[in-house]
């Protein structure tokens, strides 16, 4: 890790690109994910700052290429995966996405700060086994809606207090329809 937050610290986003895209031709991404870029980016978390900035980058584009590599037209998307508004980052959602391409199980990406109508709208015209809805804080009520709304898809909640792989582990268990 010490070599990656160098390389953050030094804004370079492309060398954070290469230590973290090797780690995930080494590790996978749930090990990379787990013991590389999220203890980086907890350890450069704070107000916006330069280092964080090219770190939050460098893994974007490491963990969007290892997508890209993984990726097979002959799977249909099976989990559908959204961070609600508050939520302005996604990177644990891409990083899920890669764990879950890994085992097979393709993933629609709705991204970040997506209205929970359009959580909503998507789900009802794609009907995905599992939904992970991303969240820091605590959307009870609209975890609640989404599942009454939605009684075929499986909700599973998930946010920076959940490990990823336990979260990949719920995806995984009936994510084949």
């Amino acid at each position: 890790m010490r070599r990656l937050l160098a390389a953050a610290g030094r804004v370079d986003d492309r060398a954070v690109a290469r230590l973290v895209g090797d780690a995930l031709e080494t590790d996978g991404t749930l090990d990379t994910w787990t013991h590389l870029c999220a203890p980086a980016l907890a350890a450069t978390a704070g107000p916006a700052n330069a280092p964080a900035l090219a770190l939050a980058a460098g893994v974007r584009a490491a963990l969007d290429e290892r997508l890209r590599r993984l990726a097979r037209r002959d799977l249909a998307p099976t989990v559908m995966l959204a961070a609600p508004p508050g939520e302005p980052g996604d990177l644990p959602l891409t990083a899920l996405a890669a764990v879950l391409l890994e085992h097979g199980v393709e993933s629609w990406r709705l991204g970040a700060e997506v209205p929970w109508a359009a959580i909503s709208d998507a789900a009802a015209r794609a009907i995905p086994a599992r939904l992970v809805v991303w969240s820091g804080g605590d959307p009870a009520a609209e975890l609640a809606e989404l599942a009454a709304a939605h009684p075929a898809v499986m909700i599973v909640p998930a946010g920076p207090d959940a490990p990823l792989a336990g979260t990949a582990a719920a995806c995984l268990a009936t994510a084949a329809r």
